[in-house]
């Protein structure tokens, strides 16, 4: 059903909530919210465009208008998609904090890549369920949570969407002792390329399959052409910084910030 709707300025604020999920704002950029994987408390609020340094969020009032409306749907904190600084400082003022930091990292697609070891690659086809072998998909979120956790796993939807964000998407899987033991999910829009996501269970790691998921990726996404690829990741997390930079990623000079308040019952 379709909950309130008000307008505020040139932006327009609209709500349309389905069991506390929808859009809650639309103008320049768009706010979506749902509740965040395994925590139905929590909100997850995905920002269009979040890792845009240029980004800019509308003003402190109508931000106070995101957090009251995620209040009236009855969560109790809220986290967000990963921000670039300005849309993470904007946040801040209306009480969110740091969660997460991210580093971000470019790889210039010049230099060919060398693949040591060729991948099984999964064509997404929608909706997920009609992908080959839907069971891949179970094995997939079965790594994800063993690798990331529950605070921070995919779910299904959170899935979906990573494979949605981008013009075309490809899964690439390695595979040990005969189960599907790591995973990556890349993206192409236009002539950027983007490692979306990439975990390994942690039965089957410092194996060299990451690095193997890494290069089979970025194969697929010089063959489309890419002038550049984009990944990020937490930035205590050594083992990740080291591959994506031993396979010719460089970092940002900005971070990025997951943020996160509590909000009032």
């Amino acid at each position: 059903h379709r909950g309130d709707q008000s307008h505020y300025g040139h932006g327009v604020s609209l709500v349309e909530q389905r069991s506390r999920a929808g859009v809650i704002w639309s103008g320049a950029i768009t706010a979506r919210a749902r509740p965040w994987p395994q925590f139905p408390s929590r909100a997850f609020l995905l920002i269009g465009g979040s890792h845009n340094p240029m980004l800019q969020l509308p003003e402190t009032p109508i931000l106070q208008t995101w957090v009251d409306t995620l209040s009236r749907w009855g969560y109790e904190s809220v986290r967000t998609s990963p921000l670039a600084p300005v849309a993470a400082t904007a946040l801040s003022a209306v009480g969110f904090n740091t969660s997460q930091k991210l580093t971000l990292l470019e790889r210039p697609d010049a230099d060919p890549v060398i693949v040591t070891h060729p991948l099984q690659s999964v064509r997404p086809r929608f909706p997920i369920s009609r992908m080959p072998a839907a069971s891949m998909v179970e094995a997939i979120l079965d790594i994800d949570r063993a690798a990331f956790g529950e605070e921070w796993m995919m779910d299904e939807q959170t899935f979906r969407e990573a494979l949605h964000a981008t013009r075309r998407s490809r899964i690439f899987v390695s595979h040990a002792e005969g189960r599907v033991s790591g995973f990556v999910i890349a993206g192409v829009t236009d002539t950027y390329g983007f490692i979306q996501r990439l975990a390994v269970h942690p039965d089957f790691q410092r194996r060299g399959d990451a690095s193997s998921l890494v290069q089979n990726s970025l194969a697929w996404i010089q063959s489309r052409g890419c002038r550049s690829t984009v990944v990020n990741t937490e930035v205590s997390n050594t083992a990740a910084l080291s591959i994506y930079e031993h396979n010719g990623f460089v970092p940002l000079d900005y971070n990025l910030s997951v943020m996160e308040r509590q909000l009032s019952k």
